[in-house]
């Protein structure tokens, strides 16, 4: 007869034994995670020229990120602003999916491009895989230091069409028209610089009245006299926190720059999570943050749900002024 010891034991050692048996199976039939192996030199392709404010975090990425991809690979920075900045997004378009090249550029550009362009802009911007995104600041209108405009009403009752300085199509033009058009402000383009700091320079000596850019790139031009007069934000910011939204002018108008980063269409989403997880802990290291901080911008960040988020709504907005955009576009040719 057997004792309740021994049947015990057996009722502990049976289901003990199926236990390790099926752990031995898991471990045997269970598959390595997939090591990811990136290029040893990886180029940011930046679609836009160098100095501004994308191009400086698009360098500081650059400078910090390796150690926190696999192999610490190099990373170099190529600015193409060429083709009112669609030809950095075409290249990265036309690149290998190995992760060798990394796309950086503002999306209402690159949303704005398509927009005007349609097929001719030479890529789709949703087949790109989306990483994630930084550099999230409200646009503004300033003025220039001679010009007698201090509100938006000012700007509306002008005697005759705003002149404002910009690079010509994409973004550079894409907010000015909308704003104006939102506001029923007269304007006309004045087309052709070679990028935003140029555009500045064309305020400053007078080629033109106005100008539409980022809130903090903009905000370094005021010690030269440059006067902004409206924040397309819902909320006033806190570097000018004396300059009214365009909603308390009347226009409740949300129009950002943000820096997207994206993979090549095709890249596999091994390479992808190794760049999203490498760029959201680089947004976390306090020597990186800093470095930003000092190059006089805000450090942002938004993971790729969020970019997604972003990157859809102003499809919406782009979507909306395309016929508008487009006239605009073809004036200024």
């Amino acid at each position: 007869m057997q004792s309740i010891f021994g049947r015990a034991f057996c009722l502990f050692m049976v289901p003990l034994f199926i236990f390790v048996v099926s752990l031995s199976s898991n471990v045997a039939n269970a598959q390595p995670a997939k090591a990811v192996s990136l290029p040893q030199t990886i180029t940011i392709v930046f679609a836009g020229g160098a100095g501004g404010g994308g191009d400086v975090q698009a360098r500081l990425v650059a400078r910090y990120l390796p150690k926190y991809l696999p192999g610490s690979p190099t990373i170099i920075v190529k600015n193409e602003p060429g083709a009112g900045l669609r030809a950095g997004v075409q290249t990265v378009y036309r690149s290998k999916p190995d992760g060798s090249v990394v796309g950086g550029s503002y999306t209402p550009s690159t949303l704005g491009n398509e927009a005007i362009y349609a097929a001719d802009a030479g890529y789709e911007f949703s087949k790109f895989v989306l990483l994630t995104s930084t550099y999230h600041q409200p646009y503004a209108i300033a003025v220039g230091p001679q010009t007698p405009y201090k509100s938006v009403a000012d700007l509306k009752k002008a005697a005759k069409p705003v002149p404002f300085c910009n690079e010509g199509g994409g973004m550079s033009l894409a907010y000015i028209v909308i704003a104006t058009k939102e506001m029923s402000i007269p304007y006309r383009s004045i087309p052709g610089y070679g990028g935003a700091p140029a555009a500045m320079a064309g305020l400053l000596r007078g080629d033109c009245e106005a100008v539409s850019y980022g809130l903090e790139f903009t905000h370094r031009y005021l010690k030269d006299g440059v006067r902004p007069i409206a924040v397309h934000g819902l909320e006033r910011h806190e570097l000018w926190p004396n300059v009214p939204t365009s909603k308390e002018q009347g226009y409740p108008l949300d129009l950002q720059i943000n820096l997207v980063f994206y993979l090549p269409p095709g890249t596999s989403s091994e390479t992808a999570n190794a760049y999203r997880d490498g760029l959201t802990r680089l947004y976390k290291e306090k020597e990186f943050l800093d470095a930003v901080r000092k190059a006089k911008l805000t450090p942002t960040f938004a993971d790729t749900k969020e970019t997604q988020r972003i990157v859809s709504d102003l499809t919406k907005l782009y979507s909306k002024y395309a016929v508008e955009l487009r006239e605009a576009e073809t004036k200024i040719k």
